[in-house]
């Protein structure tokens, strides 16, 4: 008989300070979170030696599970000259902060990973990423890359090209649908190369006009396409609730939980 699938809950869409949204967690009974950590009293800068062990006692003794930490650094881009060194050495900071508070996955948007002219991967990001899964894989973390408008072709020939065990994916359905991307074709085309799933709808994104977040089941991600595919390709990980463009998540957040249950279970 196959396990229940793992739902958890990023934890920063309860619009609550660390600590409350932590119990607010563990008091809906979820099991598994991620956290932000890029900047505010979880940034790597900002927590001690002691705070690193205090965050993960608190953690513990809530019953919870840290399964992923997220590294979203707004504006430093991979491609990007000016800005590509400043994201590896901090992408590397978050990811040593992985590793001591034993979270095995770091998970971050990609951004564009193609050249601006060419259309073919950019070799400033393939460098960037070859530097950051080495030390990934040295400190035993996962980094899984978020892709959005980047075609499933395109992220696969990265993986490839990269070659890199402890490089990985982790989709967002809503991000590339909104984007206009296939995710159901990603997960196809990078099977056993995917760590983490967000749980995450969206509108389709049109050249005129951007898609937009919704609840989940009320988009345009092929939810049963999206589960049939992980399903085919035995993914076993978490599915990571997110619901980051609302006014009132809550309802949108239980209304998820128990979506997935019925789709997944």
């Amino acid at each position: 008989m196959m396990s229940p699938a793992k739902i958890g809950v990023d934890v920063d869409d309860f619009r609550l300070p660390p600590k409350e949204a932590l119990h607010k967690a563990a008091e809906w009974r979820f099991r598994e979170v991620e956290l932000a950590t890029v900047a505010g009293e979880l940034a790597p800068e900002n927590l001690s030696s002691s705070g690193r062990q205090h965050l993960a006692r608190y953690v513990d003794n809530l019953g919870l599970e840290l399964t992923a930490l997220v590294a979203d650094l707004p504006g430093l881009r991979l491609s990007d000259p000016r800005t590509v060194d400043e994201r590896v050495e901090r992408t590397c900071r978050i990811l040593e902060l992985a590793a001591g508070l034993k979270v095995s996955t770091v998970t971050a948007s990609s951004g564009t990973l193609t050249h601006p002219e060419a259309g073919d991967p950019s070799p400033l990001a393939l460098e960037a990423l070859e530097r950051i899964g080495e030390f990934a894989d040295v400190h035993g973390v996962v980094y899984a890359l978020r892709p959005a408008a980047d075609m499933a072709k395109l992220v696969a020939r990265v993986l490839d090209t990269v070659g890199c065990p402890a490089l990985q994916l982790c989709v967002d359905p809503a991000a590339m649908v909104m984007a206009g991307a296939n995710p159901v074709a990603l997960i196809e085309q990078c099977a056993g190369q995917i760590a983490l799933v967000h749980a995450r709808d969206g509108t389709v994104g049109l050249s005129e006009r951007a898609g937009r977040e919704t609840r989940l089941g009320d988009g345009d991600v092929d939810l049963t396409g999206l589960f049939s595919a992980l399903r085919d390709t035995d993914y076993h990980g978490t599915y990571v609730i997110r619901r980051t463009d609302c006014s009132d998540p809550i309802p949108d957040i239980e209304h998820a939980r128990q979506l997935l249950a019925r789709h997944l279970h």
